[in-house]
């Protein structure tokens, strides 16, 4: 089975910076720390309360509104919410030969799965 992350990956160790659970949870805890309302925190950004709830819920698939208000709310911009990071691997390593192609391996494997699931969430796969 093909998995449409090797399409856009740059390398086994990059990970989205923010996932959606991430971001979701960033806006709830900045609403709430605000001390207002959905409905007050909606209108200051010039949202509805539907769609601040779908936000909050992170049940849906992030489309490019999704990540254009989440940016907007939280400070950040498009490139910041859609960047990556690369896992520092040594640290995971720290117990085996830095030269153990079994320990490497079983590394990748975990990072296409994980890639995996990240993109089927992206696109809405359950």
């Amino acid at each position: 089975m093909a998995d449409i992350y090797k399409f856009v990956k740059k390398s086994n160790n990059s990970r989205p910076l923010y996932t959606s659970y991430e971001l979701s949870k960033n806006v709830k805890d900045k609403r709430i720390g605000e001390g207002i309302s959905e409905a007050e925190f909606a209108s200051k950004y010039g949202i509805t309360m539907e769609l601040l709830q779908r936000i909050e819920e992170g049940n849906s698939s992030f489309s490019p509104k999704l990540y254009r208000v989440c940016g907007k709310i939280l400070g950040l911009s498009t490139e910041e919410l859609l960047s990556e990071i690369n896992d520092d691997m040594a640290a995971a390593n720290f117990r085996s030969d830095a030269n153990d192609s079994n320990v490497q391996g079983t590394f990748d494997l975990a990072n296409m799965l994980f890639n995996e699931i990240i993109m089927q969430k992206k696109i809405g796969i359950n």
